[in-house]
């Protein structure tokens, strides 16, 4: 009965990570969802700006139409290459935090074959470990994403005070 006791608590480390993981994936599936949701977006933009400027295609080049379109493709492409990096970071956090659970599944199985298998016990805290240093590269590849995140947003700020002055129309907070 004491074993069984032992083995039962031996399972709660596993089972807390693999819980926290969930947690964490379900932060950043979502995180995911929402950048791809803006690049999506921002591709639509895109196509409806290539439909304009076949419109104004007769126009000359240095048409203010033409040229306003333009300068907006510039930043939607710029803008889609920033999100682009971005969902490529949460894509690696999400598969390091997916293998952490797979691993931490597997310990608690080698947890409970551990008693059968006496030589089997190492592979328990091997696991373990390899679990949380995948996690940390998981939570690792989340901070340089976040790191990153006011990146578009600013860059697309910046592009909106040059083109006001460029226009004449002074910008302030």
């Amino acid at each position: 009965m004491l074993q069984t006791l032992k083995t039962i608590e031996s399972f709660v480390a596993p089972v807390v990570m693999i819980s926290a993981n969930g947690l964490l994936c379900l932060a950043f599936y979502n995180r995911l969802a929402a950048i791809v949701h803006r690049v999506r977006t921002i591709n639509k933009e895109r196509f409806d700006l290539f439909s304009r400027l076949s419109a104004v295609a007769g126009q000359p080049r240095s048409s203010p139409e033409s040229a306003h379109l333009e300068h907006r493709l510039e930043v939607l492409d710029e803008l889609g290459h920033q999100l682009f990096g971005r969902v490529r970071l949460i894509r690696d956090s999400l598969v390091c935090l997916l293998i952490t659970v797979l691993l931490m599944l597997l310990c608690s199985l080698v947890l409970g074959i551990a008693p059968l298998i006496p030589n089997w016990a190492w592979l328990a805290p091997t696991l373990f470990v390899a679990g949380v240093a995948v996690m940390m590269l998981g939570v690792a590849r989340a901070i340089q994403e976040l790191w990153m995140a006011l990146s578009p947003l600013s860059f697309e700020h910046d592009m909106l005070e040059r083109l006001q002055r460029e226009n004449g129309r002074e910008y302030s907070v």
